[in-house]
């Protein structure tokens, strides 16, 4: 009897391009980045992670520059056993910035834009490992004051620039004064409120196992098959950590897993 899981994709859309990111689940614990050019019809396989993702958590930029994915409790003894939330440039998993998010699972984060990020459930900077995000802001929940009247900051103090809507529609989601229990999904709420962009792109396309379509009225015309792919280690371009026998470094997701 073949136990060998099915795989399967998960379609993450750019609302601004054609960038598409792929994430394909071969085996538990083990996973796949691709990079999909709608336009030019190409692909570019990234790399593979050992550890199990929540696909419901990760999220493309709207310019499809960035991906945010979230990884759930892994073994224990591991330097990882907490869930994270890590940012990463596609097709790679290496981490630009990643959060510490403790053992309380759904808790994730949204691009606010291409600019700004939302984390959940973090109080501020200090859970952050590494960071080297030039070109992306955290956005948190201060106290509101004059000049800054929706309470929305930078790590640093400053008022967050995001668009008027986009504050809006964050500061009415965001939990009010006296409210109990958990913060709310950011994610999925924020998700839910620019669903219509997403839904429209996804209804071209399927995924049955690891093969990806496009649907043609009631039929479905294959555009790739990944159910041949295989492991294979990768390193992003970007990934500045010390190679194999460099002096040891702090401790990375990443590390001897891809």
């Amino acid at each position: 009897m073949n136990t060998q899981p099915q795989r399967r994709l998960y379609l993450y859309f750019a609302t601004e391009n054609d960038r598409a990111v792929i994430l394909l689940r071969a085996a538990r614990r083990l996973w796949a980045m691709i990079l999909w050019d709608r336009a030019a019809g190409t692909f570019t396989e990234g790399q593979w992670l050992k550890r199990e993702i929540d696909p419901a958590l990760c999220q493309i930029s709207p310019d499809g520059r960035h991906f945010l994915y979230n990884v759930r409790y892994n073994r224990p003894n591991d330097a990882a056993t907490e869930s994270y939330t890590a940012i990463s440039r596609p097709p790679y998993f290496t981490a630009l910035a990643l959060f510490a998010q403790g053992w309380i699972p759904g808790w994730g984060g949204c691009f606010l834009d291409n600019g700004h990020y939302w984390i959940d459930g973090l109080p501020g900077p200090e859970a952050q490992r590494v960071g080297k995000t030039p070109d992306l802001a955290r956005v948190i929940e201060g106290t509101p004051a004059k000049g800054c009247t929706t309470g929305l900051r930078l790590t640093d103090g400053r008022p967050a620039p995001l668009a008027r809507d986009a504050a809006r529609r964050l500061v009415a989601l965001l939990p009010k004064a006296g409210q109990r229990g958990c913060p709310p999904d950011l994610m999925w709420l924020w998700r839910q409120a620019l669903a219509g962009e997403q839904d429209a792109i996804h209804a071209r396309y399927d995924t049955l196992g690891g093969r990806l379509y496009r649907r043609d009225g009631m039929e479905l015309a294959l555009i790739r098959d990944f159910d041949e792919l295989q492991f294979r280690p990768v390193r992003a371009p970007y990934d500045d950590r010390p190679l194999a026998g460099a002096e040891p470094a702090p401790w990375h997701p990443l590390d001897g897993e891809a």
